[in-house]
């Protein structure tokens, strides 16, 4: 029986709406069906232990079928209702739905328009100009839906890095519970913090391997095993995510953690010099290969070890990308990367004044409890109809609460900001007088996401020239394995931060990781301002600073270039415009 976890139960009922719309039914029972799977993705425990504790009554709008549906998808992972719907709406319709931008209604109208079936099929009739011919499908749209087919073929299917950090981190507890094994380390990818994962790679030492692969079998979260070897072993567990799991002996842990990690061109080039040094290095060791010597090992048991035979300084796993870390290594001049104890508060976070779960109380509570010094509220401005955004008199009624929780939790302060919209025609979603009012100004996009490059370029350096704006946040707009970056001009972004003093947000929030590190090099090369952020809409949230660190290591930035790991006073003097 596959084992659905509450994303899993939440896919399936956004499913169950789709197709209720898609088979024309009441588009209310389809709204109800959504709303739920909504709730089910903010709860903050399981829902298999609501269905086993009778409690599915505490979901809004998850009324008898609803929750009939939920009870059978937690215990036998399926639904009768879902199975119907399925049987009942032809499969093209639901391979439609698949192109982000057809909805439902849109691909019901395609679907029995033209009889299309496939997305090769849909992108054809798009680029011949067909679908512009078919009602209330314009010109604009097709193009949307080109663009997003393209989009589309582009995933890579790698799971986002907080699903494959808690994946591991859950088989991590297990192994430690059921086997004592206190030497257990992520490798690979999830190690070198890649934006995306392909597989979670564990590593753990020990000389008797067998009671390891035996625990991690039969690991709760296995949904199925799929090789099970002496020292090697792979399973799956939810959402498709790979877990493999090698046992290395103890006296090559540094060497197995070292080449396991990778990445694959870091390890070619490593392997290169030491073969330079006339040394052979593996996951096993590195050793001596001169003709009176061969097979002599000179280090094994630790990373710093091996790097330090071969005349290098320890290469934090974050720069192991074949990206000049190792000639910087062997002249000793890594830079001092950015750590999380550095961050003295978090400038981009949402409450429940507009689309945050949590109240500003709680969020507050949770930045103090974390050891920051402040953190700004910045929910977002009203041009962004979806998230109930603050009117300037709402402003006034946030204010007021700020100043009794700034009573309350000094020294920590709640800074008072906001995520400005950048409209379409590159204004600001306030006025100058309203921004002025604000100790963070943190300006976005979020629509006309298609413009040209030119023009979404003006649109952003336009609103950093501002001088109230203090930050760009997600400067690409893009939502990994969901939305490409829309078109812009990143060299000139950059050069605006450095002309203007605008610091470049690096967000946390894993969908997003925006700027990319390749780009944070570079702006960290150049001299621009860089602020970490989690995005945060919700207490747990806030964790994501955590991405938001490994994305800045990544792209080798010191904590100096990091704005938010100043006091209080000094961050705020850097808003400043120049």
């Amino acid at each position: 029986m596959k084992k659905l976890d509450n994303e899993g139960v939440a896919s399936v009922l956004e499913e169950i709406g789709d197709l209720l719309e898609l088979k024309g039914e009441n588009v209310f029972r389809a709204v109800t069906y959504r709303a739920v799977a909504r709730a089910i993705r903010d709860l903050r425990e399981p829902i298999a232990d609501l269905v086993a504790q009778g409690r599915l009554a505490e979901i809004p709008k998850a009324g008898p079928s609803v929750s009939e549906a939920i009870t059978q998808l937690v215990r036998t992972g399926e639904s009768k209702r879902h199975a119907e719907l399925r049987a009942a709406v032809p499969e093209g319709l639901i391979t439609l739905l698949r192109v982000p931008g057809v909805g439902p209604a849109t691909a019901r109208t395609i679907y029995h328009e033209l009889k299309i079936t496939s997305i090769d099929q849909l992108e054809e009739a798009a680029k011949a100009h067909r679908l512009r011919e078919l009602p209330k499908i314009q010109a604009k749209t097709e193009e949307n839906i080109l663009r997003s087919i393209t989009a589309l073929r582009q995933r890579t299917g790698r799971s986002l890095i907080h699903h494959a950090r808690a994946a591991a981190a859950a088989m991590t507890a297990v192994l430690r519970e059921r086997t004592g094994g206190e030497r257990i380390s992520v490798a690979g990818s999830l190690r070198r913090c890649r934006e995306t994962i392909g597989d979670v790679d564990l590593l753990v030492a020990s000389d008797d391997a067998a009671p390891i692969m035996e625990a991690f079998a039969a690991a709760p979260a296995v949904e199925r095993v799929l090789a099970k070897g002496e020292t090697k072993s792979s399973v799956l567990v939810a959402r498709g995510l790979q877990i493999d799991l090698r046992v290395v002996p103890p006296r090559s842990w540094g060497a197995a953690l070292l080449y396991f990690t990778g990445s694959k061109e870091h390890n070619v080039r490593l392997r290169g010099h030491a073969l330079k040094k006339k040394l052979l290095l593996n996951e096993y060791g590195l050793y001596r290969v001169g003709a009176e010597e061969r097979g002599q090992e000179i280090a094994s048991r630790t990373e710093e070890e091996i790097y330090a035979a071969l005349g290098m300084d320890w290469i934090p796993p974050e720069l192991r990308e074949d990206h000049g870390e190792i000639d910087a290594a062997l002249a000793h001049a890594l830079p001092a990367l950015v750590g999380l104890a550095e961050v003295r508060g978090d400038t981009h976070t949402h409450t429940s004044w507009t689309d945050g779960r949590d109240d500003l109380a709680a969020m507050a509570r949770r930045a103090k409890a974390k050891g920051y010094a402040y953190m700004a509220v910045t929910d977002h401005s009203p041009g962004l109809g979806m998230t109930n955004g603050l009117s300037v008199e709402r402003i006034a009624a946030r204010r007021a609460e700020i100043a009794t929780l700034n009573a309350e939790l000094a020294p920590f302060r709640v800074l008072i900001g906001t995520e400005v919209d950048i409209r379409a025609n590159g204004a600001l979603d306030y006025p100058d007088d309203v921004l002025a009012g604000l100790d963070i100004v943190s300006a976005s996009v979020h629509s006309a996401f298609a413009q040209t490059r030119d023009v979404m370029t003006a649109r952003i350096v336009g609103a950093m020239r501002n001088r109230f704006v203090t930050a760009i946040s997600h400067p690409t707009g893009r939502l990994l394995e969901r939305r490409e970056p829309y078109a812009v001009d990143l060299d000139a972004v950059v050069a605006a931060a450095v002309e203007t003093g605008t610091w470049i947000e690096v967000n946390g929030g894993p969908e997003r990781l925006d700027l990319p590190d390749v780009w944070i090099k570079k702006a960290v090369e150049r001299g621009a301002t860089l602020v970490l952020c989690s995005d945060a809409h919700a207490v747990e949230e806030l964790d994501w600073m955590e991405l938001a660190v490994a994305t800045a290591r990544r792209g080798w930035a010191p904590p100096e270039a990091i704005v938010n790991t100043r006091p209080l006073e000094e961050m705020l003097a850097a808003r400043r415009k120049r």
